[in-house]
């Protein structure tokens, strides 16, 4: 019966583990970066003209990666 308990919660714990292992993959790919700009106020201008233009969504996000260096990442509709 032990035997048998320990088995199910082993079981139990490595199905959770793949579904937790897979989450951030798939959150991941939903960004996608699209180009690198000087200024935060320069990724803005051209992630709201691509949403403006319907290249797309109109969620975008700038992320500074480095000094000088602001990468524009996209959601497609």
């Amino acid at each position: 019966m032990v035997k048998r308990l320990g088995i199910a919660v082993a079981s139990v714990a490595a199905s959770a583990g793949l579904v937790l292992g897979t989450a951030g993959t798939a959150e991941a790919s939903f960004w996608t970066p699209r180009s690198h700009h000087p200024t935060t106020t320069a990724c803005q201008e051209v992630g709201r003209a691509g949403a403006a233009q319907g290249l797309w969504s109109p969620i975008f996000f700038c992320d500074q990666i480095a000094p000088g260096v602001v990468e524009l990442r996209v959601r497609f509709n």
